[in-house]
């Protein structure tokens, strides 16, 4: 017996739908730069749907962060029942919002550690001349990026194929 999802006013069959599922979870893995993530979502959402969503991760990250929510509310312009909503989940399982908030934390502060050491370069240029780049070592460099980037692009094709497969 097939089991039927009510959709949006139309039936599909749930086999039918986990295929569109993976099917979306694989396009995300399949992107290999930030633009192409922004074509895609560009593309996927509305202009209201991606600014809700940024704003929802905005909240949880706020949230873990502690935030108080009148500040959240005001802030943002969301009304109280959005930051519930994400605090709920936030309580109840979260987390894929704790993972990416962790994440973005790293990189916020390895943008900001080369902000300084460059606002440092440009006012102390002498303190820095003492490093020469080789041509041997950019290479080695340039190569080992070449590599790394390769192995990340099949890891994504099979983790995406894996999710298509399943």
């Amino acid at each position: 017996m097939e089991v039927i999802m009510k959709i949006s006013k139309k039936q599909q069959l749930r086999p039918l739908l986990g295929h569109y599922i993976d099917n979306l979870w694989s396009a995300f893995t399949l992107m290999d730069t930030k633009e192409e993530i922004g074509e895609f979502v560009r593309d996927l959402f509305t202009h209201t749907e991606y600014k809700m969503f940024a704003k929802r991760l905005e909240i949880a990250r706020r949230l873990l962060a502690e935030q108080p929510y009148e500040d959240m509310m005001k802030e943002l312009g969301v009304a109280s029942h959005s930051v519930a909503s994400i605090s709920n989940v936030l309580a109840i399982r979260g987390d894929g919002f704790r993972k990416v908030h962790r994440r973005l934390n790293d990189l916020e502060e390895k943008q900001q550690n080369y902000r300084k050491i460059r606002q440092a370069r440009l006012e102390n240029p002498l303190l820095f001349s003492g490093k020469r780049k080789t041509v041997l070592g950019a290479l080695i460099k340039t190569g080992a990026k070449v590599v790394s980037d390769r192995i990340k692009k099949a890891r994504k094709r099979r983790s995406a194929g894996k999710l298509s497969a399943s």
